[in-house]
């Protein structure tokens, strides 16, 4: 799926960080490469959730549209699968997408928000949230399960996936160069929804239980690279590496990381430490899955 064309080409040119939104790490080229790079790990990710072929789904922050073919290829030709994401420019691609039969099992794609989202009540049978609810403070994200709970039917499936950045590694580097930075970000702004966010991975199971769905369960993945490293998996470790480097300068790590972040911030240094023969990369994903309560158990929730 899609290992050819649009999305293989996206490898080759230099991946944006951002869209109109102002939200960091949300632009297609991107979403692209990283999906291209941890494409195992995710697809498994996918299929732990348990959509049930027949359903009608909504992968609800789509960015650039990886996963829908995959969610298409879940439900098959008796279900159906929607799309909606904030940015203008990424429900604009997916729809190009789509109508050039990138994406023939999207019925719809919709521009909206997560915490109102554009549907009724009971709309979908399964909802997936990759990578988004790490923009959302406490408050906001209790909103955004609550429109999850809503759109989705009862006895329904929701899963929510996002990082947890305290999982992050990379060698040689010192180990504490992830968890000072992490340290850093909260104690520069702590009202950071993102900052937060990021380190919210592994509580998700917590929140989801929070919010009334049951029978929660999750997993976490560790998406682990050695070198000599492919080249997606190449771009998307430097892309990643050389945003999270400019944090750290900005956030005032402590000054001994400082020349290990300065080494990271240019993706194409000669020298860099990815393209070392001993380098190993690593990130931490979380994906939580909740059932909505019906009958009886919607009453006592």
């Amino acid at each position: 799926m899609h290992r050819t064309g649009v999305w293989q080409s996206a490898i080759l040119t230099r991946a944006e960080h951002g869209t109109s939104t102002g939200q960091a790490l949300s632009g297609a080229g991107w979403l692209d490469v990283h999906f291209e790079a941890c494409r195992p790990e995710y697809e498994e990710m996918l299929r732990f959730v348990g959509v049930p072929p027949g359903a009608r789904a909504l992968d609800a922050g789509c960015g650039s549209g990886g996963y829908l073919s995959l969610l298409a290829e879940i439900v098959g030709p008796a279900g159906s699968v929607y799309a909606l994401d904030l940015a203008p420019e990424n429900v604009a691609l997916v729809e190009e997408r789509r109508v050039s039969g990138d994406l023939p099992g999207l019925a719809e794609v919709r521009e909206g928000t997560l915490t109102g989202l554009p549907y009724e009540d009971d709309s979908f049978d399964a909802l997936w949230c990759a990578n988004v609810t790490q923009y959302f403070g406490g408050a906001e994200f209790e909103t955004v399960l609550r429109e999850f709970r809503r759109v989705v039917r009862p006895g329904g499936i929701v899963a929510v996936k996002d990082v947890d950045v305290a999982l992050a590694r990379l060698y040689p580097a010192d180990p504490f160069l992830f968890p000072h930075l992490c340290e850093r970000s909260l104690q520069a702004d702590p009202e950071d929804a993102h900052a937060r966010g990021s380190l919210r991975g592994r509580e998700l199971r917590r929140w989801l239980e929070g919010a009334g769905f049951r029978e929660v369960r999750q997993r976490t993945v560790m998406i682990e690279r050695w070198a000599p490293l492919q080249p997606a998996e190449r771009r998307f470790f430097g892309d990643w590496l050389s945003h999270l480097a400019g944090l750290a300068e900005e956030r005032g790590v402590p000054e001994e990381d400082l020349a290990a972040w300065r080494s990271l911030r240019d993706p194409g240094s000669p020298d860099h430490p990815l393209d070392r023969p001993d380098a190993y990369a690593c990130e931490g994903q979380v994906v939580a899955v909740g059932r909505v309560p019906e009958g009886s158990e919607a009453g006592a929730s």
